[in-house]
């Protein structure tokens, strides 16, 4: 059958960010007089937006602080957005091809939109896609189906021919809410057994996988 519309998530499936996103946390947490957090500690906190984020990683409980320390985050990661952050290994290559293929590609992503598009830019890979939506776009996150559906529109695709890649349990939750296919990338920041549990539709173990899988 083959998916004509191929919807990315981007971190942990396109892009590895989680040294960057570390770093903007670890700065607002030592300006509220918290200790560091290990990279490992900061992956297990994302999928879920940058408020969830920060609400995690600096556990301050009053909402004038709480809102104060999403405003340093917001500034501090708008610094080292792209210090480490890259693509990952082989990921430019497959787009490229995919791209060749006369596939339609989108970003979807949890975090930020401006964020989004900015890393996107940056890396030079805007060219592969035809939206690059955050997780304010359309006013939902995932798991929620409503940007998945929203894209799904703007592009005039065809649900039953359209896939979602990521590599998380949001991504496999808002595919299935959305009726669409998944496919649960094992590179990225989850491990096998998390992605079992979600019951993505297809697994691929490295990212040239996704070509064979989205054919």
């Amino acid at each position: 059958m083959g998916y004509d519309f191929l919807i990315f998530d981007l971190d942990g499936t396109v892009i590895d960010s989680q040294k960057d996103i570390s770093s903007a946390v670890n700065l607002v947490r030592r300006e509220f007089g918290f200790e560091p957090l290990t990279v490992k500690e900061v992956r297990s906190f994302l999928g879920n937006g940058v408020k969830v984020l920060v609400g995690k990683t600096v556990p301050e409980h009053d909402e004038k602080t709480r809102k104060k320390a999403l405003e340093r985050f917001n500034f501090h990661y708008g610094r080292t957005l792209t210090d480490t952050t890259a693509a990952y290994a082989g990921i430019e290559k497959i787009l490229k091809k995919l791209k060749a293929e006369k596939k339609t590609m989108a970003v979807l992503s949890n975090k930020t939109e401006i964020f989004s598009r900015e890393i996107i830019k940056r890396l030079g890979l805007s060219k592969y896609f035809t939206e690059v939506w955050g997780g304010d776009t359309a006013g939902v996150k995932k798991p929620d189906p409503k940007p998945v559906l929203d894209l799904i529109k703007k592009a005039k695709a065809e649900p039953g021919k359209t896939v979602l890649i990521g590599d998380g349990e949001n991504d496999v939750k808002a595919a299935k809410a959305a009726g669409i296919a998944s496919i649960a990338v094992l590179y990225g920041y989850s491990d096998i057994k998390q992605i079992n549990k979600f019951k993505p539709d297809y697994i691929a173990e490295k990212p040239e996988e996704i070509i064979k899988l989205v054919e």
